[in-house]
């Protein structure tokens, strides 16, 4: 049994500022690596269908290496693999599913709506105006709301099969449920401070891509074969290489999470420790 990285493991339920860091440090210590794998999992969304299987799947490896890490039980690359390879397509039925229960929320949503601004435009009370159009915009912020909410409780699916033994999407799916109940307020707070952080990159990607697109214009027309023949492929690379610094940070992020979701409900920090 590894020893527990003290830098990381917490002696119990961690802050939304404590899981940031940590997942920052765990990052940081890690970076050629992590970095190395992010890049492959978008080098690898080129192909259909099973790239990005192999894109769920090396971002479910990312998780795991990070879950180690903060639990105080390392792994090495190959040795996380071994788990993460054979359930390559459960990351994905999993990535599919919870698409498809997003897809339903949504139709769900439209056809509400869809049903509101039919009964509105056959009348012509400004009063009803008024109340419909106030219902709508209510209606809008909770389908807003609701998503936040949707996506929060599904949002450890892939850390069920990367960490665990779930071997099943429809399992996976229940186990998020079950761990994130009672902290959606919380995996929210985290998730939109990590989407600030990640800003500054998302900013820095389209300065240089307008910085690009401007140096090329000032040669070739936009409109022109060269052009295009250029300027896709620097984007694309841009793009990747950028998206692939964020990835491993979400990951870590997602890792640490979940080890301290289980720490709350499970007791798992004991049971690491005792198992030392």
């Amino acid at each position: 049994m590894s020893n527990p990285s003290p830098d990381y493991q917490s002696p119990g339920p961690l802050s939304v500022g404590n899981i940031i860091n940590a997942a920052a440090r765990i990052y940081r210590d890690r970076f050629v690596v992590y970095y190395r794998l992010g890049l492959l999992a978008y080098c690898w969304l080129i192909v259909p269908i099973y790239g990005w299987a192999k894109f769920m799947a090396i971002s479910g490896l990312l998780s795991r290496l990070a879950y180690g890490e903060v639990s105080g039980q390392p792994e090495s690359v190959r040795d996380a693999r071994r788990h993460i390879n054979p359930r390559l397509w459960t990351f994905f039925g999993t990535a599919f599913l919870i698409g498809l229960i997003f897809l339903g929320w949504y139709i769900s949503f439209l056809f509400i709506f869809g049903i509101l601004v039919a009964i509105a435009t056959q009348i012509n009370s400004w009063f009803l105006w008024v109340f419909f159009g106030i219902f709508g915009i209510l209606a809008l912020m909770i389908f807003i709301v609701s998503l936040f909410w949707l996506n929060s409780r599904l949002y450890l699916a892939d850390l069920a099969i990367a960490v665990e033994n779930q071997s099943s999407s429809t399992k996976a799916i229940n186990r998020s449920w079950q761990l994130t109940k009672q902290f959606i307020g919380r995996i929210i707070l985290i998730t939109f401070i990590a989407f600030l952080i990640a800003i500054p990159v998302s900013l820095v990607l389209q300065l240089i891509d307008s910085l690009i697109r401007l140096l090329l214009m000032a040669v070739f027309t936009p409109d022109s074969t060269i052009f295009g023949l250029i300027y896709l492929p620097l984007s694309l690379i841009l793009s990747f290489s950028f998206s692939a610094f964020l990835v491993p940070f979400w990951q870590a992020i997602k890792a640490v999470l979940y080890y301290d979701l289980r720490t709350r409900k499970e007791g798992i920090d004991i049971q690491l420790r005792d198992s030392i």
